[in-house]
């Protein structure tokens, strides 16, 4: 009994980091800058030399997070039906972070494009985005980028230098004869920005992580002992 009672208090401190968070980073807008995009499905069905651009109202140069909530209802007709997002910096338009999800499997990828070392995919996998969850995009210190699905984190503190963001391009088609690749929908995507010194609350994400990795590696090691002080009452 004493074993379980430890194990529980981890578990409560989980469950309150999960219940407080979202409500947390949508309770206070002062002090930082928000930008809120609501990009309808027809820009899923603009062409890769004719993408669908969303400008921000400024620019997120540093510590800024990325939710993307994808609501699409693809065209089950076309096999290569998908949406690509492409977050443009501002500090040079020929790089990109590019984020795409498709409709048949749920493929999800993660691309970089940088002047220095070109067009690299980061993480791919099918049934890796989920609808009823939000992909969330942190990039933190200046230079460091995670990626969360929703489910897991996927990139883990990639390097990408400086990197501001100020809109972003939309497309799902790799040619006029493709066909559509979205018949209804929306996909949300919200820019959050600002220094944690002067907006504790943009520190929470890595807080969270932070913290649910320490109570996984407390929740192991009790486990471990338990296990081993079964093995020697046997």
């Amino acid at each position: 009994m004493r074993s379980r009672s430890k194990i529980l208090t981890p578990l409560t401190i989980i469950a309150l980091l999960i219940i407080v968070h979202p409500t947390t980073i949508h309770a206070q807008e002062e002090g930082r800058r928000v930008d809120r995009l609501v990009i309808p499905f027809d820009a899923a069905n603009s062409t890769i030399d004719d993408p669908s651009l969303y400008r921000l109202e400024g620019r997120h140069i540093a510590n800024w997070i990325i939710t993307i909530n994808n609501n699409l209802i693809y065209n089950p007709e076309s096999s290569d039906a998908k949406v690509v997002l492409r977050f443009r910096n501002a500090f040079n338009t020929n790089e990109f972070l590019e984020l795409g999800m498709t409709g048949q499997d749920r493929v999800l990828w993660f691309a970089v494009a940088k002047e220095s070392v070109g067009y690299m995919t980061m993480y791919r996998n099918s049934n890796a985005w989920f609808p009823e969850r939000a992909v969330m995009m942190t990039y933190a210190q200046g230079e460091r980028l995670s990626v969360n699905n929703g489910q897991r984190i996927v990139i883990d503190r990639l390097n990408i230098e400086q990197f501001a963001i100020d809109g972003v391009e939309v497309y799902g088609r790799d040619g006029l004869d493709a066909p559509y690749s979205a018949l209804a929908g929306v996909i949300t995507v919200e820019v959050m920005s600002g220094n944690p010194l002067d907006n504790p609350i943009m520190s929470v994400p890595f807080i969270v992580t932070g913290a649910v990795a320490g109570i996984v590696l407390i929740l192991l090691r009790f486990k471990r002992r338990d296990k081993d002080t079964a093995e020697r009452s046997n």
